[in-house]
């Protein structure tokens, strides 16, 4: 039987991509199962293709206080999209957790997820659940969430690239490995402009946009160092200029310190985002592509209690 939500002892579903990580995630999963289920109820399913995820969260996760994701960044996003759906706010979601197994793991670095599942394992029963700000991405007649970030413009270029190639580097490794892809990819890329629409401030026209709900984000990267998951506002980072160069400039103070310290930078923060060109422009959510603009963004402040270590955040 079940614990019902609130009891002492939690329930738990564990949802794992069994590939991810070059197949690690099912031996993480199983470690993590056989720890949780000595003392709460715990039922571990696996996902078999893209998708799954979400309606795994969404079908089973209302039984369940709580719902772990086991793979990588998109898994975790599949899992919150499903979770998103089972309530109108955090206190009716299952809450959420997760054990990173994929190769880019951005969401470790942002909220200090630990890799080790024996350690997660004895760390759950005394996490509370954070509520966190989920931002809802609206394209192509869809809802989107997304707890990390969403791009349009050159770095949807990079995760566009990197993904077409899946060879199973996706961090700061990938973008090593297939240098000369993706800077093929910037080179050909024609740097449309983008319209911004922010909350109730003029539009402004940039060539490269981020909205992060994180300070970090892909290949160990810096948006910029205050951005927040609780503090009830997007950071709205977009840049000018085209070409590899341009982005080459960007990179490097992404990498080094942020990238709202390079050159032709702009940030502020929103509640709402709407993004247009009258060129194809490519997104990304969450480090997936996602299709072309027009996207529509809003941020639904302490949507989803997430299970993330006492020390961090």
């Amino acid at each position: 039987m079940i614990p019902n939500r609130g009891a002492t002892v939690s329930s738990y579903l564990l949802i794992v991509n069994p590939v991810a990580g070059k197949g690690a995630g099912a031996a993480r999963a199983e470690r993590l199962r056989a720890t949780l289920e000595r003392s709460s109820a715990v039922e571990l399913v696996a996902t078999t293709g893209r998708g799954d995820a979400t309606a795994l969260a969404r079908t089973r996760g209302p039984g369940y206080d709580r719902v772990v994701a086991i793979g990588g960044d998109g898994t975790l996003n599949e899992v919150l999209t499903g979770l998103m759906a089972c309530g109108d706010s955090a206190d009716s979601r299952p809450a959420l957790g997760f054990l990173p197994g994929g190769t880019a793991n951005v969401a470790t670095r942002a909220f200090g997820f630990t890799t080790d599942p024996d350690r997660l394992a004895a760390r759950l029963p005394d996490v509370r659940g954070r509520p966190v700000d989920v931002g809802i991405a609206e394209l192509d007649g869809s809802k989107r969430p997304f707890l990390l970030w969403c791009g349009a413009g050159v770095d949807a270029v990079v995760i566009e690239t990197l993904n077409a190639t899946r060879t199973g580097h996706m961090g700061a490794a990938g973008l090593v490995m297939n240098a000369p892809g993706v800077l093929g990819s910037l080179a050909r890329y024609e740097s449309p402009p983008i319209r911004v629409e922010a909350d109730d401030i003029a539009p402004r026209a940039a060539t490269s946009v981020l909205l992060a709900n994180v300070g970090t984000i892909a290949f160990g990267g810096s948006i910029h160092p205050e951005a927040s998951p609780f503090d009830g506002r997007l950071d709205v980072v977009s840049s000018d200029g085209a070409g590899g160069l341009r982005a080459l400039h960007l990179g490097w103070h992404m990498m080094t310190s942020s990238l709202t310290r390079a050159r032709g930078v702009e940030h502020r923060t929103a509640s709402a985002v709407t993004l247009t060109s009258d060129a194809p422009v490519p997104v990304q959510i969450d480090g997936e592509p996602v299709g072309r603009l027009p996207i529509s963004v809003r941020l639904v402040p302490a949507a989803i209690r997430l299970l993330i270590p006492q020390d961090a955040g």
